[in-house]
């Protein structure tokens, strides 16, 4: 088991670090041709789609408002916001201060606020929530879908777990106590007299305003069980094969080479909450002669959440994992076929120079598809 690690109340913006890759806003850099993308801060933290890390303590920040993403940015960028506990928002405010200029900030904002992370289910209704957050629609509506007006954010499909330390934070002084941060101390001014079970009350609430998911679509069987049961024995042998495990452990650790032996600096999948990100070490492409002794890394090169990992998972244990909506971001089988088929980093494991998986990436596909054609069975 891993030891403790530290809780990370960075404020309800870590979005200096959530540029798609089509965005390429430059960091600060002197000569100018070593300006970097912070394309790999920013997916290590808060994911491809803006969907947050909750093991990270990283907010969901897809869909954000422009406004706001641009005036938390600004708010780093320019000191006017809390470091949080133990400092933790220094590094947030060193990222935003690295962007190149306030054209970039804005760059930025704009390319969060199209990012769209996955629907999320509501959270069963909690007796007396509706009275507790009664005083919080007016800023961030009644559903917690926010008010851009008001300078009030979304809440509704924020992690609960983070919307907690936030309020925690507020109310113990660690976020809303610069004179120049407004809307913070008018928070933190709100908060400031709320206990841990209203805190609790309140999150419970926000979660439950959120709008039902659609049903999805039937899908027609078009495939026996046997097909799909032999497709999913490919996708297994793909899914546990060392260029896919190796970024999918069991364990904390990111894995290396066909042996799949634990990373050798000790790099964790909470390294970039102090700023280790793969980048750091793993350029984009080769470097000198092309024989630098660190392999080239993609720039969106990071861990996927614990729970999606695949070391060690039987045939039955993987399926299991995959057709999990609460695990699988809410994918159809037909989403995940449709995942594989497009998904920027999966497919760059053909692509890496090292031993490919034992199928093709269009072999994978077409497997997907047959397995989603047979109702996605499962291998008992």
């Amino acid at each position: 088991m891993p030891g403790p690690r530290p809780r990370l109340p960075h404020l309800l913006l870590g979005a200096a670090m959530a540029a798609p890759l089509a965005l390429g806003v430059p960091l600060r850099a002197e000569p100018e041709t070593h300006a970097v993308e912070p394309t790999a801060a920013c997916v290590s933290c808060h994911g491809l789609r803006g969907e947050g890390r909750s093991a990270l303590d990283a907010p969901r920040i897809g869909g954000l408002d422009a406004a706001y993403v641009e005036r938390q940015l600004m708010g780093w960028r320019l000191g006017h916001r809390d470091g949080g506990v133990d400092g933790v928002g220094d590094a947030m405010a060193a990222l935003a201060r690295g962007l190149r200029d306030d054209e970039a900030v804005k760059a930025l904002a704009v390319a969060v606020s199209k990012q769209q992370p996955p629907a999320l289910p509501p959270t069963p209704a909690v007796k007396g929530g509706a009275e507790a957050y009664t005083p919080c629609a007016a800023c961030h509506g009644a559903a917690a879908e926010g008010v851009a007006a008001l300078h009030g954010p979304a809440l509704r499909d924020q992690d609960p777990a983070y919307l907690r330390l936030q309020l925690q934070a507020f109310r113990d002084g660690q976020r809303g106590t610069h004179p120049e941060d407004t809307y913070g101390q008018q928070m933190a001014a709100l908060a400031a007299g709320l206990d841990d079970a209203t805190i609790d009350l309140l999150v419970a609430h926000i979660g439950a305003l959120r709008p039902p998911l659609p049903e999805p679509e039937p899908v027609a069987i078009t495939a026996s069980r046997e097909e799909g049961l032999a497709a999913f024995a490919d996708i297994h042998a793909v899914s546990t094969h060392p260029r896919c495990m190796n970024c999918h452990p069991a364990g904390d650790a990111p894995l290396q080479t066909d042996a799949s032996t634990p990373h050798i600096m000790g790099i964790t999948r909470f390294s970039p909450q102090q700023g280790q990100h793969c980048s750091t070490c793993h350029a984009v492409a080769p470097v000198g002669d092309g024989q630098a002794p660190l392999p080239p890394a993609d720039s969106l090169w990071n861990m996927p959440p614990a729970e999606m990992g695949f070391q060690g998972r039987t045939a039955a244990e993987l399926c299991a994992q995959l057709t999990d909506p609460t695990v699988n971001g809410y994918r159809t089988p037909t989403d995940l076929a449709a995942h594989v088929e497009e998904d920027h980093l999966l497919i760059t494991s053909w692509r890496s120079g090292r031993t490919p998986p034992p199928l093709s990436h269009p072999e994978l596909v077409e497997r997907f598809r047959t397995w989603a054609a047979a109702g996605a069975p499962c291998p008992e």
